[in-house]
C-alpha cells in the first residue's frame, strides 16, 4: 500500500472541488488511500459558525461511499475543542508509518504560524495543492523547502457560495453530489 494520505477540512458541505483535487492528488502521489478529516473547530476559523457534525460526517460519508480508496476519520470530532492537525497525525500515526498531510498552498503561505508545525513534519510529509490561479508571490517561509508541491486542477467551487445558493433556495447540482444536495434539502441544512 502507498502513502496515506490526509486530507482535513470544515467540509461544511463537502463539494465537488474536494473531490476532484482529492482524486488527482490520489492519482498523482500514488496513494494507498486519502484520510478526510472533518474538523471540529478550526484553529484558523475559530470565529466562524459550522453546522452540525452529525451533518458534515454524513454528508462526507455520502460522497465518498462510491470511492474505496476514500475513507473518513471523525477522530477531531469525537476529541472535541480546537482541531490541531498534530493532534490527528499522531494519533494516525499510531495506526499507519508513511502520511501525507495534504494542505492547500494557502496554508503553505502561513504553516510557520501552525501549531508545532516541527513536530508535524517530524510525522508527516506536506504536500501542498497549487492550482494554476494560485498567485504568484514573493513570500515564503521555511517550510516551503519541505513541501511536496503538486499541481491540481482549479475548481471555482465554495461552500460558503454552496450555503448562500441553498439559503437563496438556488440550485447546487453541479457543485455538490446528488446524495448530498438531497442530504441538505432533506434535512434544511443552510436555511
Amino acid at each position: 500500500m502507498g502513502s496515506i494520505g490526509i486530507f482535513g477540512g470544515t467540509f461544511d458541505p463537502v463539494h465537488f472541488g474536494h473531490l476532484i483535487t482529492a482524486q488527482s492528488l490520489f492519482e498523482q502521489r500514488n496513494l494507498g488511500k486519502i484520510i478526510f478529516i472533518p474538523c471540529n473547530i478550526s484553529p484558523h476559523k475559530t470565529d466562524r459558525y459550522s453546522c452540525d457534525s452529525k451533518h458534515r460526517v454524513e454528508m462526507l460519508r455520502l460522497a465518498l461511499e462510491k470511492h474505496p480508496h476514500f475513507e473518513i476519520d471523525d477522530y477531531e470530532i469525537k476529541k472535541g475543542d480546537v482541531s490541531f492537525s498534530l493532534d490527528t497525525i499522531v494519533h494516525l500515526s499510531k495506526i499507519y508509518s508513511d502520511l501525507e498531510l495534504i494542505i492547500g498552498y494557502d496554508n503553505l503561505l502561513v504553516f510557520d504560524k501552525w501549531f508545532k508545525p516541527d513536530e508535524i513534519l517530524s510525522l508527516a510529509k506536506l504536500v501542498v495543492m497549487k492550482r494554476i490561479s494560485d498567485e504568484q508571490t514573493s513570500a515564503r517561509n521555511k517550510y516551503f523547502d519541505y513541501a511536496e508541491i503538486v499541481n491540481t486542477p482549479t475548481i471555482e467551487i465554495s461552500s460558503t457560495t454552496i450555503r448562500e445558493r441553498v439559503k437563496e433556495n438556488k440550485p447546487v447540482d453541479f457543485m455538490v453530489p446528488e446524495s448530498v444536495e438531497k442530504y441538505i434539502r432533506e434535512n434544511g441544512i443552510y436555511r
